[in-house]
């Protein structure tokens, strides 16, 4: 039986990546899956802390870009392994390849209709969903993420390396709607029309019914394989 996702405070969250990395430059493989509570505003490793509007609890994360929103209804994956795996080549691209195509697989599984985004794709995105997505992570698009057919996405994907070893951060909002983030920024209604392309997987087609730890019993066998190379 999957062990069901961790429930951690935002704090003990962003821990949870470095700890796993520097575990794996000691050549251990880590995956661990959890969701936060109480809600919290996660930013980005360079951004402003007077991003943050008052009221909800926030953390700093060791990744870069812009906000993410962490709470109960958001699944947050995180995926060390040391150098030399075969998730941690050189390209920093081409890393994020087979982690976004196992997520997208499960999820077809489900019955969403969903693709990666292609390099050029990404390489593509106006410059106001580039500064937005500085602000909000939801509201850009990166190589090998995870979109509906319709473009909305769906799976957000963030790394980190250390001495050739390498944390995958995988992110999913399953109940919890992704431009809700813009309530908790200053001046977030600016942000609203590029986070309108977002999507929760509870609204998916096939996946009313959705739960983090539902999308953890799918997710983690393929994950899984992946981490065992």
């Amino acid at each position: 039986m999957t062990e069901p996702p961790r429930r951690l405070d935002a704090d003990a969250y962003v821990a949870l990546g470095p700890s796993l990395l520097e575990a794996a430059q000691a050549g251990a493989v880590g995956l661990v899956a959890c969701v936060v509570e109480p809600a919290a505003l996660v930013l980005g490793s360079a951004q402003p802390a007077a991003d943050a509007r008052p009221g909800i609890p926030v953390a700093r994360r060791g990744t870069g870009g812009g906000a993410v929103l962490c709470d109960a209804g958001t699944l947050l994956v995180d995926l060390a392994v040391p150098a030399g795996h075969p998730l941690a080549p050189e390209d920093v691209t081409d890393a994020y390849r087979p982690v976004g195509e196992a997520v997208r697989d499960a999820l077809r599984g489900l019955g969403v209709g969903c693709r990666t985004v292609t390099v050029e794709e990404a390489r593509q995105l106006d410059e106001v969903r580039r500064a937005a997505a500085r602000r909000a992570c939801w509201a850009g698009i990166s190589p090998y993420e995870v979109v509906l057919d319709d473009g909305r996405k769906l799976v957000g994907l963030a790394q980190r390396r250390r001495r050739g070893a390498v944390l995958h951060q995988i992110a999913v909002p399953v109940t919890t709607t992704p431009g809700t983030v813009a309530d908790h920024l200053v001046d977030g209604d600016e942000l609203r029309d590029a986070l309108a392309a977002t999507a929760m997987l509870a609204g998916s087609a096939g996946c009313g019914s959705a739960t983090p730890a539902g999308l953890w019993d799918v997710l983690a066998a393929p994950l899984g394989r992946l981490a065992a190379g």
